[in-house]
């Protein structure tokens, strides 16, 4: 296994670190844009043809592809029943795709990005599909409900990417890992929120389902967060484990979302008629 401690194919610039968007500074990394795993080649370029640059996580990054096939099987003949879990299928076969490539190659910045944004989109459809769902369902105010919690949800991502953990830059030591870990974080917050509201109106019905995936992203962001550090010391490191834990926090969640398409949930009421 190479080590990754060369800089032969490592660009060094003050442009925004490799998963995010909204952050500034945040250290060396490969020439397609991405972070220096403990599995990545010191010069993705110099590979042998046919030689896989990232061969754990590349197969781990495949799984995901594997979940929408199931999924796609398992629904066949009812995606009008379910359309908000149908819509999703193709926005994860692309992060899948995605992944897989660029874990493959290693050095082409569209591949990063395709294993990127389609996580952010997902996480997004999220929290506004719960959004449309809590808000009572007549009436023009309703949209302006689904627009203020849409902004809410981007302005909370925003705040807490661009502004808050800009300060934790120097606490982690531009740790690009940490700080990246810190945005995945940020999104999931985003995503829990409404998502709590929802269990709360269906009375916690399926709250294992959520609970599993909340332990299981625990995990993977764990992995995630010690590739390449002492507590991460495995040969192939630990970003794989990433993968195979996020696979299972998807399937967790997408299960919770294939249950409640065919359930009622009563929206959030905003009668104040009571308080007069």
């Amino acid at each position: 296994m190479p080590e990754t401690n060369s800089t032969a194919g490592v660009e060094n610039s003050d442009l925004p670190p490799p998963d995010t968007f909204f952050l500034s500074g945040g250290g060396p990394r490969l020439v397609d844009g991405g972070p220096i795993y403990k599995e990545s080649p010191p010069d993705p370029l110099a590979l042998l043809p046919g030689r896989v640059a990232e061969p754990w996580n590349t197969v781990t990054a495949f799984l995901f592809v594997l979940i929408v096939i199931a999924w796609a099987v398992r629904l066949r003949g009812n995606y009008r029943r379910h359309p908000f879990v149908t819509a999703c299928l193709p926005v994860l076969l692309a992060g899948g795709i995605g992944g897989t490539l660029y874990h493959m190659h290693r050095s082409r910045y569209a591949y990063f990005i395709l294993d990127v944004v389609p996580i952010s989109l997902l996480g997004f459809a999220g929290a506004i599909y719960l959004a449309v769902r809590l808000t009572p369902h007549t009436g023009w105010r309703r949209w302006g409900r689904v627009g203020l919690a849409v902004s809410a949800a981007v302005g909370c991502y925003l705040f807490l990417n661009g502004v808050l953990f800009r300060g934790l830059l120097g606490t982690f030591g531009g740790n690009p890992h940490m700080i990246v870990n810190i945005s995945y974080a940020s999104l999931a917050v985003v995503l829990l929120i409404p998502l709590f509201l929802a269990l709360a109106r269906t009375r916690f019905r399926h709250g294992g389902l959520v609970l599993a995936a909340l332990a299981s992203f625990a995990i993977a962001w764990f992995m995630r967060l010690v590739d390449n550090t002492g507590l991460g010391d495995l040969p192939m490191g630990t970003h794989w484990l990433w993968h195979v834990f996020g696979a299972i926090t998807t399937v967790a969640v997408m299960e919770y979302f294939h249950r409640l398409e065919v359930e009622t949930l009563e929206p959030i009421s905003y009668d104040k008629s009571h308080l007069s």
